[in-house]
């Protein structure tokens, strides 16, 4: 609360998962990219008409799934597609279908 006039705010934190968390690309390591996630899980629902906030709603979801499977830090490719389409084939089949087109396992 504001000493001076009295305004009630809140402040909200959120992880740097570009500096915490890496990603093993085919043996390469990059650091994890919370807007390419959003990306890909968004070009799968364009055929939806709240496909901007169905992607961020998913986008939590699946990071909710993802980050206590960071071993060390790090993320294997295959955990994050199969993430992505276990959540996707739940929310709406044919955006799975899309997802999986683009990222083979």
């Amino acid at each position: 609360q504001c000493v001076a006039c009295k305004a009630i705010f809140t402040t909200g934190e959120a992880s740097d998962l570009e500096k915490s968390i890496t990603v093993n690309e085919a043996g390469a390591l990059e650091p994890f990219l919370r807007d390419k996630l959003f990306i890909s899980i968004y070009d799968s629902l364009k055929h939806r008409k709240t496909a901007l906030s169905d992607a961020t709603a998913l986008t939590g979801t699946v990071l909710g799934r993802l980050l206590p499977k960071a071993n060390n830090g790090a993320l294997e490719t295959v955990d994050i597609i199969l993430a992505c389409l276990e959540t996707l084939q739940r929310f709406d089949k044919t955006s799975a279908t899309y997802f999986a087109a683009y990222h083979p396992l």
